[in-house]
């Protein structure tokens, strides 16, 4: 089973995150979900948001954090999450994978060979599709697998069952597709 590094969207540790977390630790996998902005939680994206950009320390706390983990730990996020396991996994090449969930951008170097897989929505406001292709491009020209799994519709965030675009068949397919291509 693979060691998880779970990151939170810009919504902050929200109940759903630690849902998923559990639905990940019930396929045996070993789930770390760390609070990087210390307990705040948001219920909206502007504010969420806004606390970010007041906090550009955030990312440098995730990878302290990242690096006290095995260097082969699954680097994975929701949206603001994600933003920051491609990061981290951009420049970490034992990484076991990197799991985008919501968020994908286009590479700013050339790949580490790090596995990725994307869920998102067809279309969501946060995703631009030539990110998705340049990602994948940069992904498989170094020589790892690059998964990008659609969701017909448009939103965002479809796997916190407390926000109004939850999708519970699609969540379930998600974690399942996830220890997939962990295993």
């Amino acid at each position: 089973m693979a060691t998880i590094l779970l990151l939170h969207s810009a919504l902050g540790l929200r109940p759903g995150v630690h849902s998923f977390a559990e639905l990940l630790r019930g396929r045996g996998h070993e789930v770390e979900v760390p609070d990087f902005y210390e307990g705040h939680v948001f219920d909206g994206e502007r504010e969420g948001i806004a606390h970010r950009d007041a906090h550009p320390e955030y990312f440098e706390t995730v990878r302290e954090l990242a690096a006290t983990m095995p260097p082969e730990t699954v680097l994975a996020g929701f949206s603001l999450g994600a933003f920051f396991a491609q990061r981290l996994a951009a420049r970490r090449p034992r990484a076991g994978a990197a799991i985008l969930l919501h968020s994908v951008a286009a590479p700013r170097h050339e790949w580490s060979g790090v596995p990725v897989q994307v869920h998102r929505h067809e279309d969501d406001p946060w995703i631009a599709p030539p990110d998705v292709t340049t990602l994948g491009a940069a992904v498989e020209a170094s020589g790892a697998p690059f998964e990008d799994h659609v969701t017909p519709g448009r939103g965002h965030l479809f796997t916190d069952p407390d926000l109004p675009g939850y999708d519970a068949a699609v969540t379930a397919a998600t974690v399942e597709r996830i220890d997939a291509f962990l295993r």
